[in-house]
Formats: C-alpha cells, structure tokens, sequence
C-alpha cells in the first residue's frame, strides 16, 4: 500500500506539556495557566520545566523556551489581532534579543543598553505590538514570521544588524 500523506512529525513533549506549553505563548502566567488546564501551579511549572529540558533550555526564561516551543513546531503561535506594526531595525532587535537571551544583562550587551534599561525597551515594543509581555511578544514574532525559520531574508538580515551574544539561552 502506497501513501502519499506523510506521517506527523514526532513531538518532544507530552500532550499535557503542550497543552501547558501552547497557552505559555500568549503570555499567561503559571497561575493563569493552571487556571485554563484546571491544573495545580505546582504541575504547570513541571511541564514547563520538562519543556525546558526536552528542547535543551535549562534555566531559560519564559521568553526563551517560547522562541524555542516555536521553532520546534511544538505549540503554534498565538494568533494575530492585525498586520505586524511597522518595527524600526531596533526593535527587532530588541525581539530577537529577548527570544534569544535570558538575562537582562546578555539582553542589554545584544541591543546596546545597560541591564537596568533593558525593561524599559522591552516594554516598549511590547506596547507597540500589542503585547501583554516580553513572553506574548516572542509569540507575536513568531506569528508575523519574523523570528524562526519562516522569517524573510529582510527580517533576519534586519535582526543579524547586531552580533548576537552568549546569553543564558
């Protein structure tokens, strides 16, 4: 028998860690979370922890293991509420920084900035997304396609402006 439907791509997580895992990329909190998978809070941590572990992201932050969530194709991306605003090259940088990085420090060293300032730029490109957080603006990046694979050449030449550093990724 000859088929020419390809079979789906092997996960790393567990249906319950994708379930934790595809309400992570809107942003939610774990208490939010535990809330919408009628979950403890104590479980919705384990599953993102595991989640860490499975995509070889120990001690990631939330931002982190979502770009990572994403590229892997293990939850999709949040849905946009319209086209992506018109980012400046330094605001994507400041997307690609905190998809990449975990810590202010390596965050701020990416995008030119102290650790102490970096908040204040994330914050700002998550208002001019429409983000709720640094966690739902990775997702957003992701749905505009430009963070992964799926982003144009203009995007990823726009957001390699900058050498990336060896964060705590």
């Amino acid at each position: 028998m000859t088929t020419t439907d390809t079979p789906p791509s092997p996960t790393l997580l567990t249906s319950d860690q994708q379930r934790v895992a595809a309400r992570l990329v809107y942003g939610a909190s774990n208490q939010l979370i535990a809330r919408q998978v009628n979950l403890s809070v104590f479980t919705v941590a384990s599953h993102l922890a595991a989640a860490r572990r499975k995509l070889d992201r120990p001690n990631s932050s939330r931002a982190v293991l979502t770009h990572a969530l994403l590229t892997a194709g293990e939850v999709p991306p949040p849905p946009a509420t319209g086209p992506a605003p018109e980012f400046t090259a330094r605001d994507w940088q400041v997307i690609r920084a905190v998809a990449e990085h975990s810590l202010n420090a390596a965050i701020g060293e990416a995008i030119g900035v102290r650790a102490d300032d970096v908040r204040a730029e994330i914050d700002a490109v998550a208002a001019k997304a429409s983000a709720c957080n640094a966690v739902h603006l990775v997702g957003l990046g992701h749905t505009w396609e430009l963070l992964g694979e799926s982003a144009p050449a203009s995007a990823r030449s726009q957001l390699e402006l900058t050498p990336s550093t060896a964060g705590a990724a």
